[in-house]
Order: C-alpha cells, then structure tokens, then sequence
C-alpha cells in the first residue's frame, strides 16, 4: 500500500511498501528494459517478486514504461527511482526532484557477525536504540546510500559515513544525515544524504535522499552559497569573537572540528532545502559572515551573521534583501525574526527589508516558554524580545 513511514519529505518522495497488488495488471506499462528483463527469469518466485516490485513503483506515480538501466540501478527520464525486496516484503520510492535510494529488510542474523565490515564502534553509538536494531538501521541506510550513489566500487565501512542520527522509540522512526566519501567522474565530490528509518512491523525500512545543492545567489557586493567543510576555520573565529554572539545565545567553539561537525551534521540543506548560506565577499573572496533561513516549529526564521569588520556597511541589509527575494522564490509563505531590544542593528536590518513588528516581550517572560541559558539571561536582563514576521504570499 502507499504510505509514508519518515518524519521529513513526505511532499517530495512517494513511498510504497507491499501493495496488495502482486503486479501482473502492471506488466502492459513495462518498458522495453523491463520486459526483456522479465522474460529473462526462469524462476516464478523471481518473476512475483519483480511483478509486485514493479507494482510498488506504479503506485507511487512512477511512469513504468520509461525505466531504464544505469548498470544494475534503475533509472527513469521524469525522476528519480529506488526499488528493494526482501522475503515478503517490497519497498519503492520516487521522487520528481529528489535522488533517493530505498531498502527493506527482516531481520538479518548475521549483522553481529560481520559488523566490523560495514561500520565502526564510534558510528554504532550514534543510534540510541537497541543494539541489533541499530545494526539493521546502519546496514539498510548504507544499502540505501549505495543505491543512490549507482557507480559502484563503494566500501560500506570506508566511504559510506552516518554522522548524526535521531530515534524516537514511540513512533519507531528516525533521521540523520550521512556521507557518501566515495568519488567518480560523475560524481565528483562527496554527497551529504538526509538519511531516515522506520521499524513498519518486523521490517526494517531505511531511505536516504540527496537534493543538489542551492546554486549560488548574488546580492552587490556579495555571493552567498551553501556552508563547505572548508568554512570551519571561518565559523569557528566567527563565534569566538564576544561583540559576535553578544545576544545570540550561542557558544564558541571548542576547535576548528566541532564547526567543522557542526557543517557535516548540519541537516537544513538537504532536508529542507534552504538553510544558512555563506556569505562571500566578492571583492577578496572571503567569507564575512552568514545569513540566511531556519525552519522552526513557529515559523522560518531569517537571521544573519558576520565579523565585526563587515558591520556598518550596509551588507546585512543588502544579503537580508537577496534571502528575501530567495525565499519567494523558493515559494516560502512568509519569514519571522527576532532581536533583542538593544540589538538595534539587527532590529533595523529586519525592518529594512519589510518585516512589521508585532510583538514585544520582556525576556525573561519568553524564558518561561524557551530554553534560554541562565548566563543569557542575566546578561539580557530587563530587555525586550521584539518580534517581526513578513508575509511574501
């Protein structure tokens, strides 16, 4: 049937796990690829499973007649594809803008055993959850990633890399990000994944996507692109600078590697397709700062960030502009934003770019409701939050 058993994506990717129908109503839309691949097998349980396979991948809104054949992965002109079977059961996933690579198990006896193949102690103790489902999890993402990828030539333990990942015990589901290290002449650089897991029954279902990365936007003086492991050193002096993070709230870093984990780990990308963008100056070709989108629970949240050469400039207004303008075209409904009463700058640079104000409250009565650190919030004392949004529908 056709259901969706992730946390994120379900208005990009259509999943179905184990329709009722077995598949032969399907075998007319089959494309050339497929029928000869079919008349190929010999075994009726062989031919059930692709038939029900291929019956999955219908439902999903997936056209059958135009799939083709990268090696073994398949492949198809309006999408992206993803297919896997285990004993009783099927998954397909597609997506018309998302590559995404799907895989479905029952329980594999033989994890503990060959475990040291495919990850490591360190990866195994980012899954909270118990340690024979947290092999499952680990081996059917890395199925998941090596699908997506399609050229081969991929160690499980060597070039497939989970990061970061999140279970939730009630709901039986997780999400994380994860890393395909592996390179080729098609793809030429390493690939960030937003991976996810759910436990349907006794099946173990894992689905990894990656969306490309947001092509470079321009303001005057500036470009702004997405965060690279290369930044560390640029956001690691960024927020050890005091004046920076006065009234953000945020810590420094420890080292350059925890900016750098904060940069692999970072989800927004690839799960909501903006996020915090890099600042570039165009002139010297350094970074200044960031600005740029936060999807919270209570809205999106514009906000920025740069070293205190660049302040007085006119350059936060100018890549608060250039974020507006890309949020429409992102087809976002509206934008928030917060700043303390004495953050006079970036009370300006939200109201520069349109943003009305409608509401202030004193910040220790918004501590009720938030988590605010309780240094924070002495040094804050007696000031008001002020709070902005900005229709663009």
């Amino acid at each position: 049937m056709l259901i969706y058993p992730f946390k994120y994506l379900d208005d990009s990717v259509q999943v179905s796990i184990n329709p009722d129908s077995q598949g032969a109503a399907t075998m007319d839309q089959f494309s050339i690829a497929d029928r000869q691949r079919y008349a190929e097998l010999k075994s009726e349980p062989k031919k059930q499973e692709f038939l029900w396979s291929r019956a999955a991948l219908h439902s999903t809104g997936a056209d059958l007649k135009y799939i083709e054949y990268q090696g073994k992965k398949p492949i198809t002109d309006n999408g992206h594809i993803s297919l896997s079977h285990c004993k009783g059961g099927v998954a397909a996933a597609f997506s018309e803008e998302l590559e995404v690579g799907i895989d479905i198990e029952t329980k594999r006896e033989n994890l503990t055993r060959i475990a040291q193949k495919f990850t490591t102690e360190e990866e195994l103790a980012r899954f909270d959850c118990e340690p024979h489902t947290a092999l499952q999890f680990v081996w059917g993402i890395k199925e998941s990633l090596f699908k997506l990828y399609g050229y081969g030539s991929v160690d499980f333990k060597a070039h497939l890399e989970i990061t970061a990942f999140e279970w939730d015990p009630e709901k039986r589901q997780g999400w994380g990000i994860a890393w395909v290290g592996q390179t080729c002449q098609e793809r030429p650089e390493p690939l960030q994944c937003l991976v996810q897991t759910a436990l349907v029954g006794e099946q173990y279902i894992c689905m990894a996507t990656h969306r490309i990365p947001t092509v470079p936007f321009e303001s005057e003086r500036t470009v702004l692109r997405e965060w690279v492991p290369s930044d560390a050193p640029w956001l690691y002096d960024l927020n050890m600078n005091p004046q920076v993070v006065r009234y953000t709230g945020d810590a420094g870093f420890t080292s350059t590697h925890s900016a750098l984990n904060l940069i692999k780990n970072y989800p927004n990308y690839q799960r909501d397709g903006y996020g915090r963008w890099m600042v570039i100056d165009k002139s010297t070709g350094n970074p200044i700062g960031w600005c740029g989108l936060k999807n919270n629970p209570w809205g999106i949240d514009l906000g920025f960030r740069f070293f205190e050469a660049a302040w007085g400039q006119g350059i936060a207004t100018e890549c608060a502009v250039a974020t507006v303008q890309k949020a429409k075209a992102l087809g976002l409904s509206g934008l928030i934003g917060r700043a303390l009463s004495e953050n006079i700058g970036s009370w300006k640079v939200l109201e520069k770019v349109g943003m009305h104000r409608y509401d202030s409250v004193p910040i220790e009565e918004f501590a009720q409701d938030y988590n605010i650190a309780e240094k924070d919030l002495d040094s804050w004392k007696g000031q008001m939050l002020h709070m902005y949004k900005l229709e663009l529908l």
